[in-house]
């Protein structure tokens, strides 16, 4: 890594190596019915084989950052960076787990022939900081994925678990996914009076995306636990004994998993059908803490989560095609805090 300087141009530049050795082991199970040679008892019986996972690969992951000051308070800032995502080792060991109880039963599945997905990560963004304190930060962010890691759901249509929903994870093809975010942070101390302790932090983000192709299916849909729409909003106040924080949180519906296949569309919807994905609900929260100091290291504490008691659940294809829903209600909690360090 080496930082460089040419007038009001900074570019810091870097390299990073990555060598991975995994070592997974799992059993496959061969069945044979009673009175089978291979068994030694006439109940039929399951030989385990031993199914070991040994993948080994380097990486090399540049990065590099330019930032042009456009004064002493704001500039622009360009950067790249190469990064990698592996598979979990439970996901590369070659089990399966069956569960009858269900209609259709279900079936998971692992894979040792996952590899690692790699994404080249762009990003324009414009920052000026603020006096006394703060910072407003904006810009546009573009990412291109290799072997793309996804969860996939799907009826099986041929083999040992034909009719059964089979999920397995796989790589699917490259995707894309790019988008525009903005934030602000500030304590507004110059505000008069009682006023000087409010605070302010928000972000928010666009994101749209793109997976080319999956098996099964002619679409290309966004991706995986990808909300098109985020933001966040936390009024703060600080001020002699009293601190008050309050977040006000939302994200936008996304592909939970992938469930749509083209051929098996009875009812001819297609994505948004009662047979295409299957998204998570639109989340909006407000949680709130206060906290008031006492004596010396002693504070007492109260919070309310989820205030709006809002739902959590999932759908598949349109909001009409309810599957799941979970009330929670709001928590309320209080309680006392002893801080031991000497600096208050």
């Amino acid at each position: 890594m080496d930082t460089m300087d040419f007038g009001r141009l900074r570019v810091v530049g870097g390299v990073r190596f990555e060598g991975t050795q995994m070592n997974t082991l799992g059993y496959n199970v061969t069945l044979y019915g009673a009175g089978a040679a291979q068994c030694a008892i006439s109940t039929g019986c399951g030989i385990p084989v031993a199914a070991r996972n040994n993948p080994s690969y380097a990486d090399v992951l540049p990065s590099v950052s330019l930032r042009y000051s456009l004064d002493k308070d704001s500039g622009l800032r360009l950067v790249y960076g190469r990064g990698i995502s592996r598979p979990d080792a439970y996901q590369l060991v070659p089990y399966v787990t069956e569960d009858d109880s269900t209609n259709p039963p279900t079936v998971a599945m692992g894979n040792p022939s996952l590899k690692p997905a790699h994404a080249n990560n762009y990003d324009l963004l414009y920052e000026r900081y603020l006096n006394p304190t703060g910072i407003i930060q904006a810009g546009f962010f573009f990412k291109q994925i290799t072997n793309t890691l996804i969860s996939t759901s799907y009826l099986a249509s041929s083999g040992l678990y034909q009719g059964d929903l089979t999920s397995q994870w796989i790589n699917a093809s490259n995707a894309e996914l790019h988008g525009f975010e903005a934030s602000y942070q500030q304590r507004l101390s110059m505000l008069p009076g009682p006023l000087r302790g409010l605070g302010l932090m928000a972000n928010y983000s666009w994101t749209g995306s793109q997976i080319k192709s999956i098996p099964g299916r002619l679409d290309s849909p966004a991706l995986q636990r990808q909300a098109p729409t985020a933001w966040n909003l936390s009024p703060t106040y600080d001020r002699g004994r009293f601190s008050v924080r309050a977040g006000l949180s939302y994200a936008g519906a996304s592909i939970y998993q992938y469930e749509y296949q083209t051929s098996s569309d009875p009812s001819g919807l297609g994505p948004t059908g009662p047979s295409g994905d299957v998204y998570t609900l639109a989340h909006f929260q407000l949680d709130a803490q206060a906290s008031v100091r006492l004596a010396h290291g002693l504070s007492m504490v109260v919070y309310g989560l989820n205030l709006t008691d809002e739902v959590f659940g999932y759908y598949t294809g349109s909001t009409v095609f309810v599957n799941q829903r979970e009330y929670y209600k709001p928590t309320y909690a209080m309680g006392f805090r002893y801080n031991l360090s000497r600096e208050q």
